[in-house]
């Protein structure tokens, strides 16, 4: 995958403030975030040293990078997929005529 080519673009264009449109009304994304946040409300009960607290925000940060550069992967992916079937069915339109 070309890192800045056209695939790029769009992907950057359509997950951010469009994306964040569409999440803020979207009933299972906006429950998984009110999940998260009574976890983190009850992590931040369990009076843990600091070290711990960094530990677990170290967790948390690397889960969360890794989980964001897999779905950035994924949408791209399924980008190209999107390009390859529509490109073959145009062909195969072409083809039937």
């Amino acid at each position: 995958m070309e890192k800045n080519g056209l695939l790029e673009i769009i992907a950057a264009h359509r997950t951010g403030d469009a994306l964040d449109a569409v999440l803020a009304k979207d009933k299972d994304y906006q429950e998984a975030l009110a999940e998260q946040q009574e976890v983190f409300d009850r992590l931040d009960g369990l009076g843990l040293t600091r070290e711990q607290k960094s530990a677990v925000d170290q967790a948390i940060t690397v889960n969360n990078h890794f989980g964001a550069v897999y779905g950035a992967a994924a949408y791209r992916f399924g980008m190209e997929d999107g390009i390859r079937l529509r490109m073959e069915l145009e062909e195969t339109a072409h083809m039937a005529q």
